[in-house]
């Protein structure tokens, strides 16, 4: 049985934003603009390193093609120094997520609730442990500390669909506005969702509420698996990746594969494969995350991404050739990587 929650209270809401990159930058940055008015009491922010010390120094600096501003935040890298929050918001990489749980549990109000932004499958996704019971996948929960320590009842989905970046220290620039589809799965209670959606929408960010979330979820996870593994593979952004046949097919398997997990967990696509591969093809040179953190040389999110989709096809017993393979191999270039 799912455990009962206190209500959020009435009045503004303390918000914890623990990622303060790219797109928890700009979450952080609509909020300390809002302020009251829009229903939100204080914002802090965690980050660390040079953003940190500037963020501190010049306060959040945001910009976009409409506007550009700054607000001071409170800014630091020790979340046991803050008050517990009526909402802590993460927007971390995956493997980023576990080592905080204590850290993110303690940070929490005891009504406090948690949105979790994140790329791929989420910890707080209910998977079939095997035991009559659910757990997170273990890929993005080891051991279930998150499960655990926080609860997934505490966890509201996010998905984020926009591009940002960190052009330099404090300095939050979006390029490609875009949206926040925020929810739960079917038959959990969504008062506190209506609640959120109303506190980030008065913020000025463009918020969804697909229903059921996994619409979203799965629309996103089957083109991420098909998209971002292919292009890491060939270093190539989606629409010259694309303009190779073989390169294609391979993405549309992967993507039909993923469409069919999508089935088994009553998820609905918002699009369809082929009409999606389309319009990737005929777009911009975009390159995904996963492209981007090689070229970078930083950890791939694999994980979440790919290794998560992995433990939920397992658990309908799925094959998933495809997927298995892209996977293994970005698992292997990114353990020769970090032993390079």
């Amino acid at each position: 049985m799912t455990p009962l929650l206190p209500p959020l209270p009435e009045g503004p809401l303390s918000v914890c934003v623990v990622g303060a990159g790219a797109i928890g930058g700009t979450i952080a940055a609509h909020l300390a603009a809002a302020g009251p008015e829009a229903g939100i009491a204080s914002v802090s922010v965690i980050a660390r390193g040079a953003h940190l010390a500037a963020i501190r120094e010049n306060g959040l600096r945001f910009r976009s093609a409409a506007a550009e501003w700054c607000h001071p935040v409170v800014a630091t890298d020790d979340p046991t120094g803050l008050p517990p929050q009526d909402l802590v918001i993460t927007a971390l990489k995956g493997h980023q997520v576990p080592p905080m749980a204590e850290a993110l549990a303690g940070l929490l109000a005891p009504h406090g609730r948690i949105l979790p932004v994140v790329n791929g499958v989420p910890w707080w996704y209910p998977i079939a442990d095997g035991k009559g019971g659910m757990k997170g996948a273990e890929e993005v929960d080891p051991g279930g500390v998150l499960w655990k320590a926080i609860g997934p009842e505490r966890a509201i989905g996010c998905i984020a669909v926009m591009g940002a970046s960190v052009p330099e220290p404090g300095l939050i620039d979006l390029g490609v506005p875009g949206y926040l589809d925020i929810g739960r799965l079917p038959g959990q209670d969504r008062a506190d969702v209506d609640r959120i959606a109303a506190l980030l929408s008065a913020s000025g960010l463009q918020i969804r509420q697909t229903q059921p979330l996994q619409n979203a979820l799965f629309s996103k996870l089957y083109a991420n698996c098909g998209f971002n593994s292919v292009c890491a593979l060939s270093r190539a952004p989606m629409n010259r990746m694309l303009q190779v046949p073989e390169l294609a097919e391979l993405t549309r398997e992967i993507m039909q594969e993923v469409a069919e997990i999508a089935h088994a967990e009553k998820a609905e696509l918002l699009e369809d494969p082929a009409s999606r591969i389309a319009r990737a093809r005929d777009g911009a040179a975009f390159k995904p995350s996963t492209l981007q953190d090689l070229e970078k040389g930083r950890p791939m999110e694999i994980e979440p991404i790919f290794g998560a989709t992995l433990s939920v096809a397992r658990s309908h017993g799925i094959a998933t050739p495809k997927l298995e393979l892209v996977t293994a191999l970005l698992r292997t270039m990114d353990r020769e990587i970090g032993e390079g």
